[in-house]
């Protein structure tokens, strides 16, 4: 009888604390509340099980932090407003975009000639020697885009099969 009672006295905080729970679960189970959520990605939509006061928090906090878009019917701008005599190439004289490179050398003389044969088979296209230590480059033609470059450079290859474009600081005024 002693060792029973024993046991039961060693064993009874360990009891109270599963009582506890038990109730705790049991109340908490009565203040449960359910959120249906859509996702706006994907579009699937899911249920939170949620204590009540959690639900409340979330409610209150979503109303005064998340954005709601005006309730108003004015139209949204697709494009800002701009003049029409804007001009792109006032404020930049050079802007990045592609030139047709036909040679990279370290001979100065070569790279001379190379441009001079270079003006000579392509007029329209203004060639350009660079020099960046300690090579030279002979390039030509000025594009914003390698589409619009693309003409151009089918035509450069019959000449120079080694011709590729390179993105560059190019003159805008110049460019295609």
């Amino acid at each position: 009888m002693h060792r029973n009672l024993e046991y039961i006295c060693k064993n009874f905080s360990a009891l109270r604390y599963l009582i506890l729970l038990i109730t705790i679960l049991g109340l908490s189970s009565s203040l449960q509340a359910q959120i249906a959520v859509t996702d706006t990605i994907t579009g699937g939509s899911y249920t939170l099980d949620l204590p009540g006061d959690v639900k409340d928090m979330i409610d209150k906090t979503t109303a005064t932090k998340c954005y709601r878009p005006p309730t108003t019917n004015t139209p949204i701008r697709s494009e800002p407003e701009t003049p029409e005599n804007f001009d792109p190439c006032a404020q930049n004289n050079k802007v990045n975009g592609f030139k047709i490179q036909v040679m990279y050398t370290k001979d100065r003389n070569a790279a001379n000639r190379s441009r001079a044969e270079f003006a000579a088979a392509f007029p329209d296209l203004v060639p350009t020697l660079e020099y960046s230590q300690p090579d030279y480059r002979v390039m030509g033609g000025d594009y914003f885009t390698k589409r619009s470059a693309a003409a151009d450079l089918a035509r450069v290859k019959r000449k120079y099969p080694g011709a590729f474009l390179v993105q560059w600081r190019v003159y805008c005024r110049r460019a295609k």
